[in-house]
């Protein structure tokens, strides 16, 4: 198991990180309606707002995204309650509300994800939300390759707008980013009081193995499944196929939230699932689609190959400098 850290520094980072998503995600989608005109023709004089356009799809997600601020209570209440604390609060006495709002999911790798207590490497490298994010892209941007050419693989459709000023950008952002955030982000808030009950409730019996906090967790994943499925109905309601995928994906999303400690890597693979799927529609010329992202994701992986290659000799210069 690693050695524990405290609370204070994992909940600072949390804090500027969800602030920042949120602002990205409510600010980035009206300079694509703007810059790019995908707004325009909501606002010609006298013409009513239709359902499907890209304004109305970001105003319908704005609702979810305000919403979703409620999030910071988590990591506020982790600094405010927890601070210097080093122990889990599921394995420790103390005030209800200090279990039941301190349950952060949001980036709390080395407190809350299981791989972090499992394997001491793991908790370096997902402790970096930069980093998590880099390969969070290079993984599930592979997964998007796949789903040009096999979009049976979907685990999520996306919403079904009325093309206007047509732009990838445009298509992507409201398609994409858009959805993949707002459902994302409130649903999680769901994920984390569920898991502040574990807490809540684990610390009353006493419980003092992080493990039973994390078994009881998988059920919550399998509960958060049931979530996401019934989220879906109005969409999904006459296709079972496509509920069945959504509760894998609620399921495998929040269990890999919990694995990780973090909100990154199932946002990722939603916007990526999103993403590609979109493009498949816009672009006429699969085998050009495919090409291209291939060559991209290649190049990712170069870069990212060719900064761990300069990080190792640079680290080789240094070690040999101090000797």
């Amino acid at each position: 198991m690693p050695k524990e850290a405290s609370y204070k520094k994992s909940a600072q980072v949390e804090l500027i990180l969800y602030i920042f998503l949120v602002g990205f995600v409510l600010f980035f989608p009206l300079l694509i309606g703007l810059a790019l005109r995908a707004f325009e023709e909501s606002f010609i004089k006298g013409q009513a707002l239709e359902f499907g356009s890209y304004l109305a799809n970001f105003l319908t997600y704005i609702p979810f995204i305000l919403g979703s601020i409620t999030l910071i209570i988590f990591p506020i209440s982790e600094l405010w309650f927890l601070g210097d604390s080093k122990k889990h609060p599921s394995t420790t006495g103390g005030a209800w509300y200090t279990k039941l709002f301190t349950a952060s999911y949001v980036h709390s790798p080395e407190k809350n994800g299981l791989l972090s207590y499992i394997f001491v490497k793991a908790k370096n490298f997902l402790k970096n939300p930069i980093r998590l994010f880099w390969w969070s892209i290079l993984l599930f941007g592979l997964f998007g390759i796949l789903l040009i050419g096999n979009p049976q693989l979907a685990v999520s459709g996306v919403p079904q707008l009325q093309l206007q000023q047509v732009t990838p950008a445009s298509e992507v952002t409201f398609t994409a980013l858009v959805p993949a955030w707002g459902e994302n982000a409130s649903l999680l808030f769901f994920f984390m009081l569920f898991m502040g009950i574990n807490q809540l409730v684990l610390s009353r019996l006493k419980n003092k193995s992080i493990y039973v906090y994390f078994g009881i967790g998988f059920i919550i994943c399998l509960l958060m499944g049931g979530v996401w499925l019934s989220y879906h109905l109005i969409a999904y309601s006459s296709s079972e196929a496509s509920l069945i995928g959504t509760f894998i994906f609620g399921f495998m999303g929040s269990l890999i939230t919990m694995l990780t400690g973090s909100l990154i890597p199932f946002f990722v693979w939603h916007l990526m699932n999103n993403a590609f799927l979109t493009l498949r529609d816009l672009v006429s010329l699969k085998e050009d689609l495919l090409l291209v992202s291939i060559v991209i994701w290649a190049v990712l992986l170069l870069i990212t190959i060719g900064i761990k290659i300069y990080k190792k000799k640079n680290k080789k210069i240094v070690n040999g400098i101090s000797n």
